[in-house]
């Protein structure tokens, strides 16, 4: 009494069509080889995803809802099944790397800028890089990647702007490149400048941004930022997923004594502003915790941090003025950092 899902609703009919055009049972028995060996590497729950990518990377925009109709009005022969299943071979191992980085062969570049697409919980961009990875040079589709990586945190991640038009502008391009009709990664990123916020746009965003580091995401996101506006700034790379580093609320989560200029209202307005927020040594976070800004500001300045030390150096006192101003400070960093020069 289960229904069936749309994985099997397509097993079924796809199977249909062989048996219908040729009672070879050998053939099926190929069919169902190679059907059950792209199933089990994604996983049944996988499977309509990939299968939504794979589509819409080669012929046309099509909704979860209208997949299965949209392969039954176009896969109607033998041919035309064995085409579709050469192509999903062809284009399973890539929509793994994306979505499940930690487990790829990519090389590590590949494989970062995957990881983070993955932290920013998009997926917009996954038919597009999976067309890209099939019909382009490495060099090319490594340029497309982080060009995907960029403007996922600005339009995603920090101007939270719509994924409509985005996921259109995505899919568009991935069957342009299937089409052969962008040649190069160049072409590819040009045509994507109407998903990519202009500076003004991402500087105003970024000036305003709260991210809740109570939730995980954002709390990974918040240390990746830091890590990279810090990198901009000293040239040095820290993992900032290291369990050396935490990230501090110079205004506490939880304010004592010494934080009486903050409003209960302005507390919970400005504890999880960007310009609030520091990555700082856990050893030394653990002594500072919740105290007041007087107190904190000798810890500070032991940070191997330059962004960290210069909260402590750079304030005599922390107010919302200041958050406000080292928040802007950042945002113009954050501007050269995540930036396609090709669409700036």
């Amino acid at each position: 009494g289960v229904k069936l899902s749309s994985t099997d609703l397509l097993k079924n009919y796809l199977f249909s069509v062989i048996h219908r055009e040729n009672q070879d049972p050998q053939e099926l028995k190929i069919l169902e080889n190679r059907w059950e060996s792209i199933v089990s590497r994604l996983g049944s729950e996988s499977f309509p995803d990939f299968l939504r990518a794979h589509w819409v990377s080669r012929y046309k925009s099509v909704r979860h809802s209208e997949l299965y109709k949209a392969v039954r009005a176009t896969i109607s022969n033998r041919q035309s099944v064995f085409e579709l299943l050469r192509g999903m071979e062809e284009d399973v191992d890539a929509f793994l790397s994306i979505t499940n980085p930690e487990s790829s062969q990519w090389p590590p570049t590949l494989k970062k800028h995957a990881e983070l697409l993955k932290m920013f919980s998009v997926r917009q961009p996954t038919p597009l890089l999976v067309a890209a990875n099939r019909k382009l040079n490495t060099e090319d589709f490594q340029s497309i990647l982080k060009a995907c990586v960029t403007i996922s945190f600005r339009y995603n991640v920090i101007c939270g702007l719509h994924t409509n038009d985005q996921e259109k502008i995505y899919q568009q391009v991935a069957q342009r490149i299937s089409a052969n009709e962008y040649a190069n990664a160049s072409d590819v990123i040009t045509a994507m400048k109407l998903i990519y916020p202009n500076d003004n746009t991402f500087k105003s965003s970024f000036t305003e941004k709260i991210l809740n580091t109570t939730n995980t995401r954002n709390g990974r996101i918040v240390r990746y930022l830091l890590a990279e506006i810090e990198k901009q700034e000293t040239n040095i790379e820290h993992d900032f997923m290291s369990d050396k580093y935490s990230i501090e609320h110079v205004l506490p989560q939880n304010p004592e004594l010494g934080w009486e200029n903050f409003s209960d209202a302005e507390v919970e307005a400005m504890i999880y502003r960007l310009g609030n927020m520091a990555l700082l040594e856990k050893t030394i976070n653990r002594d500072i915790e919740n105290k007041a800004f007087t107190e904190k500001k000798p810890e500070l300045e032991k940070s191997i941090f330059k962004l960290t030390k210069n909260v402590a150096t750079d304030n005599a006192e922390w107010t919302s003025e200041r958050i406000a101003a080292r928040q802007k400070r950042l945002a113009n960093i954050a501007t050269s950092v995540w930036r396609i020069n090709q669409l700036s």
